[in-house]
């Protein structure tokens, strides 16, 4: 199961939304935690 970079929620991967960065696609549990990620990508990315 995917994990929210942003809040740490176990997501359920068909829920999820997904976002793509450099490659790599980071799922997300709702567009306000998706937006604070594409504004600091390399502050969460490791946290996936």
């Amino acid at each position: 199961m995917p994990v929210d970079p942003v809040c740490g929620i176990e997501l359920d991967e068909e829920l999820a939304l997904p976002h793509e960065y450099k490659g790599s696609t980071f799922y997300f549990c709702c567009n306000g935690c998706r937006m604070i990620f594409a504004k600091k990508p390399r502050k969460y990315r490791n946290n996936a």
